[in-house]
């Protein structure tokens, strides 16, 4: 009698977290997995990678080891000159490249913003080459 109450308990158990549950052992073929997404920082990394008046720091993207967006940082660079490089293109320039492909592709310096372009540069080089060291 023990064994018959205490099997009908457990399948009541298992039948009840079923239903919370609303899975029964199936799986949702049409959920994706999430996706492993980092955000690299160079304030530290390029702390000592200088534009026309000092560091240019980046926050790098990637998901699933894909550069999808680089943002500039605050800095002290002249907004001026600082846009033209925003115009250029130059923080887009990387996206939709992997971080390897990225960090080695070459790049154009902005033509009246040289130093702070390269320094845009560098710095994305040099966050994307960090994520090789890990």
């Amino acid at each position: 009698m023990k064994n018959i109450f205490l099997g009908t308990a457990v399948a009541v158990i298992l039948f009840s977290s079923c239903l919370i549950g609303s899975s029964c052992g199936t799986r949702n073929k049409s959920a994706k997995a999430p996706h492993d997404t980092l955000v690299v920082n160079t304030t530290e990394i390029g702390k000592d990678i200088k534009g026309f008046k000092g560091p240019t720091p980046l926050e790098i993207t990637l998901v699933d080891g894909i550069v999808t967006e680089i943002k500039a940082l605050p800095n002290e660079e002249t907004p001026g000159f600082f846009q033209r490089v925003i115009d250029s293109g130059l923080l887009n320039a990387a996206v939709g490249k992997s971080a390897h492909d990225a960090a080695t592709q070459s790049y154009d310096a902005v033509t009246g913003a040289t130093f702070s372009s390269k320094a845009v540069i560098d710095n994305i080089r040099a966050g994307l080459r960090s994520l090789e060291a890990e």
